[in-house]
């Protein structure tokens, strides 16, 4: 078989090989982050938050439609898939290509099997890394990306070997056209511009110091045309303001530079000036590719539920595309951000030098780079590289690859480095991201890793060279060839294959959908529900758009609510015929809305007679004793400061007009993960049932007092086969006692969430019912629906459980939790790190609980070892020598048979602990 028919058989084979792997683990069903947003968008063909990704969206619509699986959002994870396994598809054949470029055309098996074998192993370590594979299966915009990234470098390398063919600038023209197209999706594929003039500057030109600088300034020139040329600056003159400046003849610009390329295309045809052509017409097609934009404003003003940002003018559609809603990272100053938290993280380094290198550079895309090519600690955030996974073979083969490309073509080594730096440390500078970030962001690196695994194939080429040269014998070179190959397919891509494929295989994981469907079915019929992020919102979204759950509950996303355009859609808007949410505030004033001072003070609601009634004889809760005033009384704080000035987010005021205006006649809900501070001060007046509080006029200093025990049994020992569109009891399970099933981090964190709603319950029954036996079945249906030897649960919560088992005389089940917990903590308190009591309090001391724990077991002879232990790690605690003497004598006393305990009630709860998950792009 000729090289040309085989090539593209192997190359297809592998796109194969991918679309399988990756199919076979695609995600299931929604999931969190962007994917909802962007699947409810897609559905609809909404606006999602800038800059929209409008050809993706289009894409993803076509394919929804297609009913070849039952879920949407499984449709609309496929492309990813495809796009992904097109990807590792093109790898081989730019690899291939690569090589060949050095080495000739292989002629011989040895050659071929040489050349191919290597480039598949370099393409299949990018389709089994880490990141590659997270983001191949799931309906984000990176996977498509990723296949313009691939096919505009293929492209690019087709019309390097044809440029001197009467028909090579088609290819150059297909890349204008692809990068337009790219635009719709993400900007990623723009940085490919960079190597393709490089190779059309290697190919046509004699490199010399002039020819460089001459080619630097052209590219430089083109790629500004491009970004921010057309991408921004060309949409910005379509609402007639530039700077400040308004004119109509501002307007007309975009018009006349499309119309004035259009005619010099025409002369240059009749001209024959083939580089004015070229230049014309990949202008007018990056223009046309980028048209796909048209969409976000003609979708804005057909008033979609999902409309963010409202760029249904040429003014906010330019504000949109800008993405002027995040603001603008200063260029230069690395430290800017404000946040208090950023502001603690920027004290850890010395300079902004300093913080670029180590954070900017390092920790967001070094860390990253070694966690693909080398190993990763874990899967939780933060995460640091772990050499024992991939024994670091990956990375050396890479490096040894670029060093060997740069010594055999150093030309096409440039071509690679370039785009392997800019898609890299360059993107990490660009972004100037800030710590800490809501997430990972290793999935905006992927260009980069796409050249390092590209390199690995050269590698793999360069040792199997170099070998041949130590062997005179046929024979020996074979056999050193076969050896090279295999232990690289072995130690390459099988093994990461093996240690990715729990993380990226999402089969069995319905959390994102489940949780979502118990957060909406916790609420009445017409709720207003406060989300707190992202991971609260988006999947809620994509319920309520795509399969039409719950769609009377209007959703309050707090982050949005800080913006103008999401409150006046709020106030006005009435998605799938659900009422608007009461906002007494003016469009006038909230377009004038912006954080205010405030100094912390009592405020009150009046409450109707009916609702005071009602709340009143609901529950068992301590109600107000002065029923005449029928008000509430809160202390509202402020939220942040500035300077010493004290305030108020609009967030904040938009709440408590959205409370004070609503009056009590439509059910107010916030969500478990919306903090103390985005309830306005409220908390106390909150009813838990189920996954979200009410907001009642009863006062209860404690959770586990104001909650609807009918319906937090009704949710929470009930499981639904079936969902309902409907308002309707009972909670969604699914897969969460699947041993087989990958959870990970922001899965394990968001079942605490699950669990502390266990541990109210329990606490209920425990410290208000004064009944252990049905404090101890919600014990047991908790560890029935997540058992803890699948989502593994944190010292606390063991603590709690153990705790309230041995109170319910359940002491079998209540010593083995604490056997358990003691099996984690010991190594904690031998390591002898003092947790900051501050932040636990002695209840929830690592030390402390581990002293409980011995106490409850009768292990007196460790407990009075522990006692030194903390005596001499706390030593500063103010009343702590009058507390140990206590338990000193108390334990002896136990050992001697001689001290008396009757006491079976559990320690009460404080606070429910629930984990928040933040917000984030």
């Amino acid at each position: 078989m000729e090289h040309r028919t085989l090539n593209r058989v192997i190359g297809l084979s592998l796109f194969a090989v991918s679309l399988l792997v990756y199919t076979m683990t695609l995600s299931r069903t929604v999931v969190f982050w962007d994917v909802g947003e962007f699947c409810a968008a897609a559905y609809l063909l909404q606006v999602p938050h800038p800059p929209g990704a409008p050809f993706f969206l289009l894409i993803a619509r076509i394919f929804g439609m297609i009913p070849f699986v039952a879920d949407v959002a499984v449709r609309m994870h496929f492309i990813s898939a495809l796009s992904s396994a097109l990807t590792v598809m093109f790898l081989y054949l730019v690899t291939v290509r690569f090589i060949m470029i050095f080495r000739g055309k292989p002629e011989t098996n040895l050659d071929r099997i040489t050349v191919y074998g290597a480039s598949i192993i370099g393409a299949l370590s990018l389709a089994f890394g880490k990141t590659f594979w997270f983001n191949a299966v799931e309906a984000e915009v990176y996977g498509v990306s990723m296949l313009f990234v691939s096919s505009i470098l293929w492209l690019g390398l087709r019309w390097y070997e044809r440029a001197d063919m009467e028909r090579s600038d088609v290819y150059l023209l297909l890349i204008a056209y692809l990068i337009g197209l790219s635009l719709g999706v993400h900007l990623l594929a723009l940085l490919t511009l960079f190597s393709v003039m490089l190779l059309v500057y290697f190919r046509k030109y004699e490199v010399t110091m002039g020819s460089l600088m001459k080619f630097g300034a052209a590219a430089l020139v083109i790629f500004l045309v491009i970004y921010p040329g057309i991408v921004k600056e060309l949409t910005s003159m379509l609402d007639g303001e530039i700077g400040g400046t308004r004119s109509v003849v501002i307007t007309l610009i975009p018009v006349v530079a499309i119309v004035g390329a259009i005619v010099g295309l025409v002369r240059s045809v009749r001209d024959k000036n083939r580089l004015l052509y070229l230049g014309l017409l990949s202008f007018l097609l990056i223009v046309l590719g980028f048209s796909t934009y048209t969409m976000v404003y003609v979708r804005a003003n057909a008033n979609p539920p999902m409309n963010e940002n409202d760029p249904s003018s040429l003014a906010r559609l330019v504000s949109y595309l800008n993405r002027e809603q995040y603001g603008q990272a200063p260029t230069m100053q690395r430290r800017y951000g404000q946040d208090p938290e950023q502001r603690a993280a920027h004290q850890k380094y010395t300079s902004d030098f300093d913080y670029m290198m180590r954070y900017q550079i390092n920790h967001m895309y070094v860390r990253y780079w070694l966690w693909n090519y080398i190993g990763t600690q874990g899967d939780w955030k933060e995460a640091g590289v772990n050499l024992k996974q991939l024994y670091g073979i990956p990375f050396l083969l890479g490096l040894f690859g670029a060093w060997y490309q740069w010594k055999k073509s150093r030309q096409m080594f440039i071509v690679a480095l370039v785009s392997f730096i800019i898609m890299g440390v360059i993107l990490a500078l660009y972004q100037n991201q800030q710590e800490p970030q809501p997430r990972e962001r290793d999935y905006f690196y992927v260009g980069s890793f796409f050249i390092f695994s590209m390199w690995i194939g050269i590698g793999l080429v360069g040792l199997i060279d170099l070998l041949k040269e130590k062997f005179a014998n046929l024979n020996s070179r074979n056999v050193a060839m076969y050896a090279i190959l295999g232990i690289g397919l072995l130690f390459v891509p099988l093994n990461m294959a093996r240690t990715n494929f729990t993380e990226a295989d999402r089969r069995g994981n319905y959390v994102a959908w489940d949780y979502s469907y118990n957060l909406l079915q916790s609420c009445d019929r017409d709720a207003i529900l406060f989300t707190n992020g992202d991971n609260d919102t988006f999947p809620l979204w994509y319920l309520q758009d795509v399969e039409g759950v719950r769609r009377d509950i209007r959703i309050v996303n707090l982050s949005l609510l800080n913006t103008d355009w999401y409150i006046k859609q709020l106030k006005h808007g009435e998605p799938h015929g659900a009422k608007k949410v009461p906002i007494s505030v003016t469009d006038a004033d909230i377009a004038r809305l912006g954080p205010i001072p405030w100094e912390p003070k009592t405020m009150e609601l009046p409450v109707p007679e009916d609702v005071w009634r009602r709340h009143s004889v609901e529950g068992t809760a301590v109600t107000l004793k002065d029923t005449a005033q029928r008000k509430i009384s809160f202390f509202m704080s402020h939220t942040f400061e500035v300077g010493q000035t004290k305030a108020l987010r609009v967030q904040d005021i938009l709440v408590y007009d959205i409370v004070r205006t609503s009056n009590w006649q439509r059910p107010v809900y916030f969500a478990m993960t919306v903090s103390d501070d985005g309830k306005i001060g409220l908390r106390e007046f909150m009813q838990m049932e189920g996954l979200a509080f009410r907001l009642t006029s009863r006062k209860s200093s404690s959770i586990w007092s104001n909650l609807s025990e009918e319906k937090m049994r009704a949710n929470m020992f009930s499981d639904v086969a079936e969902p309902s569109k409907e308002p309707q009891s009972g909670f969604r399970w699914r897969g969460l006692s699947d041993s087989t099933v990958y959870f990970d981090e922001d899965v394990r964190r968001l079942m605490s969430n699950y669990r502390h709603a266990f541990i109210i319950l329990g606490a209920y029954y425990a410290n208000i019912k004064n009944e252990p036996r049905r404090m101890a079945e919600v014990m047991d249906r908790m560890e029935e629906v997540i058992p803890r030897s699948v989502i593994p649960m944190d010292n606390r919560l063991k603590f709690d459980v153990g705790s309230y088992y041995l109170a319910a005389d359940q002491n079998e089940k209540g010593n083995a939790i604490l056997r358990e917990l003691i099996a984690d903590l010991k190594p904690i308190v031998d390591r002898g790190v003092a947790e900051p009591l501050a932040e636990t309090g002695i209840q929830y001391n690592s030390y402390f609980m581990l002293l409980t724990a011995y106490q409850s077991l009768g292990m007196y002879d460790e407990a009075l070892q522990l006692l030194d232990i903390i005596s001499a790690t706390y030593a500063n605690m103010p009343g702590l020598p009058e507390y140990l003497a206590e338990r000193r004598s108390e334990y002896v006393a136990r050992k001697a048979g001689t001290f008396a305990d009757t006491s079976k009630q559990p320690p009460p709860i404080t606070s429910p602990r629930a984990g928040r998950r933040s917000s984030g792009r």
